[in-house]
């Protein structure tokens, strides 16, 4: 076998193994939101006012920074993986 041969196996290696934790992300990404009811979301966010009423500063934070936006901005992500693993692979490293 060449040597080109045995690093485009390995690159193809790379790809497979990349491509599967995208995958199993996007997976563990949908367990959640799936777990996760609009309710729950309300009753976390109320707790979490109360708290900083209280003067806990990890609550005040997560206030000041989640909810109302002060703060470096929470980008939101999609990746879509339902494609062939070279085109997933190029989409997780170009972000």
């Amino acid at each position: 076998m060449s040597k080109t041969s045995m690093k485009l196996n390995d690159v193809n290696e790379q790809m497979k193994s990349e491509a599967n934790t995208l995958s199993m992300q996007q997976t563990l990404r949908q367990a959640i939101f799936d777990s996760i009811s609009e309710s729950d979301i309300t009753a976390i966010c109320k707790r979490q006012v109360e708290k900083a009423k209280d003067g806990d500063e990890a609550s005040l934070q997560f206030v000041m920074k989640y909810m109302l936006g002060f703060g470096t901005p929470v980008k939101l992500q999609q990746i879509n993986v339902n494609t062939d693993a070279q085109t997933a692979v190029q989409i997780a490293k170009s972000r």
